[in-house]
């Protein structure tokens, strides 16, 4: 898995492909609601791309019972972007730092993993979240061990160690329709047992899972 993942990250990324399995769609068709909905096309295409403030994430993976994990969080309710949601490890950019500085950081401050045990072996498409205005870059590692967690409780409700199996099985065109504001929606979810993971987040994955299959 972790060899067809570099493989493909060596090539052109499959980013908005990815992404669109996991976009939000308006039920109804309403203009108010249509305008807020993301179209990652367009977006990934604007110039105000340019403008959007930086921030990097990372999927660390390590073994436990000969099978790949990765870190989840839970954002606390108090954060004002997307609170409650399931989330990477990350965070915005700091000046006189790389992005995968960036990543690396934001792991350590968040979860505990220690940044020199973290081996980079590559960057996933730039996503654009025009909700929080952020441009954020995934990255993805591999602790030879499982890292020794520790939280921190103003930035992370829980922590979530998911099988990567587990996240592949749960890519089953499952969605739910939500009301926000009245206008009705249809969210593609990530469903594995008592996690829910949509939005951001799930584009994210929908690539990560991509990258992992095995291409001719």
């Amino acid at each position: 898995m972790i060899s067809n993942i570099k493989d493909n990250l060596e090539v052109e990324l499959p980013g908005i492909k990815s992404w669109n399995r996991m976009a939000v769609e308006p039920i109804q068709n309403n203009r108010n609601i249509n305008e807020r909905i993301i179209n990652y096309k367009e977006w990934s295409s604007k110039e105000n791309v340019k403008n959007m403030k930086k921030a990097a994430v990372l999927v660390c993976f390590f073994r436990r019972d000969e099978e790949y994990y990765f870190p989840l969080i839970k954002r606390p309710m108090h954060e004002r972007n997307h609170p409650g949601q399931i989330a990477l490890p990350g965070g915005s950019m700091d000046k006189n730092e790389t992005l995968e500085m960036t990543a690396l950081r934001e792991s350590f401050e968040e979860v505990g993993i220690e940044s020199n045990e973290v081996k980079i072996i590559g960057q996933m498409t730039p996503l654009p979240v025009p909700v929080s205005k952020y441009l954020i870059y995934p990255f993805i590692g591999t602790t030879e061990n499982e890292p020794y967690w520790k939280l921190n409780d103003k930035e992370v409700d829980e922590l979530i160690l998911l099988k990567f199996n587990d996240l592949i099985k749960s890519d089953n065109g499952y969605y739910e329709d939500w009301t926000r504001e009245d206008n009705q929606i249809r969210v593609p979810i990530f469903k594995i047992v008592n996690t829910r993971i949509w939005g951001a987040t799930a584009a994210i994955l929908s690539e990560l899972i991509d990258l992992s299959k095995k291409t001719n």
